[in-house]
């Protein structure tokens, strides 16, 4: 064997050595001040207001120095590369005038106008217990706990609760941010609608995001969730089509596909239940299979099963196993064994991931591994699963309903109605023989040639 082939199979399939034995170690440390500093949030949480204002007030401040002695230079946020949940390296922060901005808190919650005031960096997992706490939640909450606020406003975000709401910004009502030339601008549907409607997509270009409102909606303590096994792609699609239609029994819904012709359609509705409430599966605990893990075996089973799932284990069921992606880093992650002893310190923090890829795992993953989301119009589906079946052979794949409106934004309805669509999530290695990035430009154009 030659030794580059060897050095590529061993960092590839004995990388599962590295994480277990010195990232997840790394993870409980992490988790460890995660807990402090959720504590010492909690003693300051009465003085947030206050502290928010002197924090933006600083980041004004750093943006007319800049502009002072060195106005030549692009600014960005001095959050390191590695932090973020993207599997890009933002190289561009190396040259750019690099702006400390460390917001990562609630500021308020209005129950009178059900909203939530946040800091963009708080994540999607610090936020939504609080809110439920709180009884409250988001209309459209992310599965992944490391996700950021204004990670999902400044670029995308949507749920299985999105064929109701739509995109994450959608449930958005205002947004604060600094400009670059250091003022500090408030918008909205009234207020500089221009801004508020271009903020959406963004990605930073427009200032710096430094709170953001958000509507709220009553909090329930279960999802009441139905399996629906399917052997037939036509089948596949006219049934999603129709749950759509039905908002009024549904509150989420979602599809993973497990092959061509084969899947699980999931419908859910927040409930409270009631004393007799049985059959609750609570599917945040460590030991638990992995969410698509127990989909899957519901397929196999060929079962029609119905269980109550608690909200805040619902909204993160794919964050233990990072919807797949866990398993081709710890292949053995699912197994009994492994979940008991180690399951309480997983995933693996994406930081940590990213911060330890050597050169050569970044070069191997750019050439096997495929990680991308297609929105495309919902009549499209069965015609899409064909194509991306031809051309990658990635399974599981993740189907999430989405209504968009007709706007002017990057993402928007072509129809001048409302219209539904799905994104269709594609993560792991190609089961081909010849991927290569000329197919990735040719589903590019696939999905552009369908409005998508």
């Amino acid at each position: 064997m030659h030794s580059d082939t060897l050095t590529e199979y061993v960092l590839v399939n004995y990388r599962w050595v590295f994480v277990v034995f010195f990232l997840l170690p790394c993870t409980v440390l992490g988790k460890m001040w995660a807990v402090f500093e959720k504590k010492s949030w909690s003693r300051r949480r009465r003085s947030t207001g206050l502290d928010h204002e002197k924090k933006v007030e600083n980041i004004q401040c750093e943006v007319r120095h800049k502009n002072l002695h060195a106005p030549g230079r692009v600014m960005c946020t001095a959050r390191p590369s590695w932090r973020s949940m993207t599997i890009a390296e933002m190289t561009y922060k190396k040259r750019m005038f690099n702006i400390n901005v460390h917001l990562d808190e609630m500021i308020s919650i209005d129950s009178h106008n059900r909203t939530v005031r946040v800091e963009p960096s708080i994540t999607v997992g610090q936020l939504i217990p609080i809110l439920i706490q709180s009884g409250w939640t988001v209309p459209v909450a992310l599965e992944l706990e490391d996700l950021t606020i204004g990670g999902l406003v400044m670029g995308i975000g949507l749920e299985s609760s999105s064929f109701k709401f739509g995109l994450f910004h959608k449930t958005c009502t205002r947004y604060e941010l600094v400009t670059a030339d250091g003022d500090l601008i408030t918008c909205s549907e009234s207020e500089n609608p221009d801004v508020f409607r271009c903020i959406p997509f963004s990605y930073g270009t427009l200032g710096f995001l430094t709170a953001i409102d958000i509507r709220i909606i009553p909090a329930k303590k279960y999802v009441r969730l139905q399996y629906r096994p399917i052997r037939s792609l036509e089948k596949i699609q006219s049934s999603l089509i129709a749950e759509t239609i039905d908002v009024e029994n549904n509150d989420f819904i979602e599809l993973l596909m497990f092959g061509k012709n084969e899947g699980v359609l999931m419908t859910g509705q927040m409930t409270d239940g009631d004393q007799n409430t049985k059959n609750v599966n609570k599917i945040g605990r460590f030991y638990k299979p992995w969410f698509f893990k127990h989909v899957e075996s519901l397929l196999l089973s060929q079962k029609h099963t119905e269980e109550y799932i608690p909200l805040k284990d619902y909204y993160f069921r794919h964050n233990n196993s990072l919807f797949w992606e866990v398993q081709d880093i710890i292949p053995s992650g699912n197994h009994p064994l492994f979940r008991y002893l180690l399951g309480w310190i997983m995933p693996a923090k994406v930081a940590l991931l990213k911060l330890t890829q050597t050169d050569t795992i970044k070069q191997l993953y750019d050439k096997h591994h495929f990680i991308d989301d297609f929105i495309l119009p919902i009549s499209n589906l069965k015609e899409s699963v064909e194509k991306f079946h031809e051309h990658l052979n990635i399974y599981p794949i993740w189907v999430c309903p989405t209504v968009l409106s007709p706007s002017n934004g990057l993402v928007h309805s072509h129809a001048p109605v409302d219209k539904m669509y799905i994104d269709i999530g594609l993560y792991g290695e190609p089961k081909v023989s010849n991927f290569n990035s000329s197919i990735v430009k040719n589903l590019e154009l696939f999905v552009l040639k369908l409005k998508g």
